[in-house]
């Protein structure tokens, strides 16, 4: 059986709790139960036998209780013995399939997201789109949330390859584009920080969308590591990914798109590197988004900032 349809069946037994319908019902049939046997008006042992019903309901319901979690347990360690094989597919996938991407390919590869998301999103860039502290954004592809982070200053545009950041850096004026920090970035060098040539403890706000759902486990780990150094304390982070905790983020591994990342996984990852998990959403089609805060509190030394008007083509 595929991985997708184990965590399925995982996620239908998760999806609600027994336990607040069960304390309903022995609490309903408690009261009853007391009623009856504390009542003046008493048939022939019916209300020892009614005693005794309401003691062998509780031991069903509490059998019934525990073998589901002995089920959901079977299922969390197929689920393990699975992963290790994904991770590896992840892997291989990267260092051996993704490397051959064509830049156009990359652009015109966009994420499902509902309205609801899509609108979270945007207002906590909004958010931190602050002038006095510098942004950074991975990735920007042929999506608008770049226009949304033009307040943060200055404003770091980061890919792998000058094709990809052309489209998104066409959209403002040329004295805009002068005023943007372009680099491209490498992430298949196990030897080389990958932002090694971005400033240290500087940046208030970093937004990856649709990039780390195309990264295995350990890279998406380098990301956030670097992330915290980077970071200023208080910076936050807004990042989409690849949840393998649900079916259909299980489902796009099998299917060769991307990679194999369980949202249990990146939230252990990011409590040892030291961050605070602030908001996790996973919406109804392949989108799923973190944001993470850097301990402390974000401080600016500005005293001002040299206004431009910007003027879309």
């Amino acid at each position: 059986m595929k991985l997708s349809k184990v965590v399925e069946y995982l996620k239908l037994l998760q999806a609600g709790s027994l336990e607040p319908d069960c304390d309903l019902a022995i609490g309903q049939l408690s009261n009853i139960s007391h009623t009856v046997v504390n009542h003046h008006l008493q048939f022939t042992n019916l209300s020892e036998e009614m005693s005794a019903n309401l003691v062998q309901v509780r031991a069903s319901i509490a059998k019934f209780q525990s073998t589901l979690e002995v089920i959901k347990e079977n299922l969390k360690d197929q689920v393990a013995r699975h992963s290790i094989e994904y991770y590896r597919m992840s892997t291989v996938l990267f260092e051996q399939e993704m490397i051959f991407e064509t830049p156009e390919y990359i652009l015109n590869r966009r994420l499902s997201i509902d309205a609801e998301n899509r609108e979270r999103i945007s207002s906590r860039i909004k958010a931190y789109g602050d002038w006095r502290l510098p942004g950074m954004i991975i990735r920007p592809g042929l999506e608008s949330f770049i226009e949304e982070m033009v307040p943060l200053d200055p404003l770091y545009v980061l890919d792998q390859h000058d094709e990809l950041l052309q489209p998104c850096v066409s959209k403002f004026t040329p004295e805009y584009q002068k005023r943007l920090r372009l680099y491209k970035i490498n992430d298949r060098d196990n030897n080389t920080e990958i932002l090694n040539e971005l400033p240290n403890n500087q940046f208030g706000f970093i937004f990856a969308y649709n990039f780390l759902n195309y990264k295995p486990i350990e890279v998406l780990e380098r990301y956030m590591r670097e992330f915290h150094v980077k970071l200023r304390p208080g910076g936050r982070a807004v990042f989409t990914y690849n949840d393998c905790d649900y079916p259909q983020g299980v489902g796009l591994v099998e299917n060769n798109f991307m990679c194999y990342t369980p949202g249990g996984r990146i939230k252990a990852i990011l409590a040892n590197i030291g961050f605070e998990l602030v908001e996790h959403q996973v919406g109804p089609y392949d989108i799923a988004w973190m944001e993470i805060k850097k301990s402390g509190e974000i401080k600016s030394f500005r005293g001002g900032q040299t206004l431009a008007k910007l003027v879309r083509k």
